[in-house]
């Protein structure tokens, strides 16, 4: 207690727990150790003032209480709603549907826990209990693109078409705009997804002020260079934020598989290790600052209703319904076969 390391201990200390708060929050004892050494160097008398304030401030951050309601319980919120919705892209704005999209997305990003990023765990057959908020994450990424292809798709009139892909343009530039760039990509890749992308009578109808907005938002999320651009985006936002997480999950692949766990001496490679840090304290970074946006219900239930989502046969197949193949090819047995040009 009176030795000179005092003050870089409790630094460290320091670091730990502001910076990674749910390590004190998912382990009692360790919550409850670190409070016993902190209380402990309180009452040292052989320590200097300015010790024992740090160790006071250290204690009173580590004991705070969370506000009442902060913590949003998952499980509840993703919940299927016990009724179909009666909503649709037509009935709500395209503000309401990216700021609850950001809601619901954020919610699940900040519950990923450092360790679910270790090992490449999301890609192990134990993946449900080493990185299950990784998984879910991935899981609403897809689900939110199906029911953008889906309100697409679903739509017989050419006219509702385009005014289905002109309102899900804009939910895209506004969660731009709200730092989403988790939500961007789910809206870019259903437009690329090969139901809506084939519609080339309903594409040339498209506005050109949407397909500009398109075109810029597939720019920014792109994964040309390494995904370049977003880096970029990222690195110039101010959190609040949402960052694709498929973009560091690649990352933290690349160097799990192109870097050994030990030197030629049999030594942990501590270079191998930094990488790997510097991916997780990116993400966690961006976990630090929450949004301020609240719940609406009517629109969350509309976008968690899983019966509005259709599978991608039958995506397909609707897609050909409404706009027929025009290529001889159609007559020689081919139909039905997905078309590989796009």
């Amino acid at each position: 207690m009176s030795t000179a390391a005092t003050m870089r201990v409790l630094n460290v200390l320091r670091h730990w727990v502001s910076k990674h708060a749910q390590d004190f929050e998912q382990d009692v004892r360790l919550k409850s150790l670190t409070i016993e050494f902190l209380e402990d160097i309180i009452c040292s008398p052989n320590l200097l003032p300015a010790e024992h304030k740090a160790a006071s401030q250290l204690l009173r951050l580590i004991t705070k209480e969370e506000p009442a309601g902060s913590r949003v319980d998952l499980d509840q919120l993703l919940a299927i709603p016990p009724t179909p919705s009666k909503e649709n892209i037509e009935t709500l704005s395209a503000l309401e549907i990216a700021e609850q999209m950001t809601y619901v997305d954020h919610q699940i990003f900040l519950s990923i826990r450092s360790e679910e990023f270790l090992g490449q765990a999301w890609m192990k057959t134990d993946k449900a209990t080493k990185a299950p908020h990784i998984i879910l994450m991935t899981r609403r990424f897809n689900e939110v693109s199906q029911l953008v292809v889906s309100e697409i798709v679903r739509r017989s009139n050419i006219t509702a078409r385009i005014q289905a892909i002109e309102k899900w343009a804009a939910v895209a530039d506004i969660s731009r705009c709200l730092h989403n760039f988790n939500g961007v990509l789910q809206v870019c890749a259903a437009f690329t997804n090969t139901a809506v992308y084939r519609l080339k009578k309903t594409w040339e109808k498209v506005s050109k002020t949407t397909k500009q907005t398109i075109e810029k938002l597939q720019a920014i999320v792109s994964s040309d260079g390494r995904f370049r651009n977003l880096r970029d985006a990222l690195h110039r936002c101010d959190p609040p934020c949402i960052p694709y997480l498929g973009m560091y999950l690649t990352d933290l692949s690349f160097i799990e598989e192109g870097t050994p766990n030990f030197t030629q001496d049999g030594l942990l490679n501590f270079s191998k290790m930094r990488m790997i840090a510097h991916v997780i304290r990116e993400i966690r970074h961006f976990q630090q600052t929450p949004y301020k946006i609240e719940m609406i219900s009517k629109v969350t239930n509309y976008l968690l209703d899983t019966s509005l989502l259709l599978d991608d046969d039958e995506l397909y197949q609707l897609s050909l319904k409404i706009e027929p193949r025009t290529s001889r090819l159609s007559s020689s047995g081919l139909i039905g076969l997905p078309s590989t040009s796009r």
